[in-house]
């Protein structure tokens, strides 16, 4: 199994004081040779397909959405940030959420 790019733990709502962001910041700089990732999406260690959140970039002034509509098993084209965070989260199961980016070989 190759390592992940990430491995972020989400709230299912947004976190204290915040509009839509419900993680830390994570990264996936310094990956090297991935083009594109997979995400997995897990409740309690049991993959969740319920679960959709969206990929933005901390920056100042405004914070610009990388990725919309994720979900388990979705394939984006590589993110590299120092400043990423999920936000905009529908979550039914309303429980913390871990979300896996694996390097996507075609």
């Amino acid at each position: 199994m190759e390592r992940p790019i990430g491995i972020i733990v989400s709230e299912p709502r947004p976190l204290a004081g915040q509009g839509s962001r419900s993680s830390g910041n994570f990264s996936t700089k310094w990956f090297g040779g991935a083009h594109r990732m997979l995400v997995e999406v897990t409740v309690d260690g049991q993959i969740d397909e319920t679960i959709t959140f969206s990929i933005a970039e901390d920056r100042s002034g405004n914070d610009p959405v990388k990725a919309r509509n994720v979900h388990n098993n979705t394939e984006l084209e590589y993110i590299e940030s120092n400043s990423l965070y999920i936000c905009e989260t529908k979550c039914p199961t309303n429980k913390n959420f871990t979300v896996t980016i694996k390097p996507y070989v075609n």
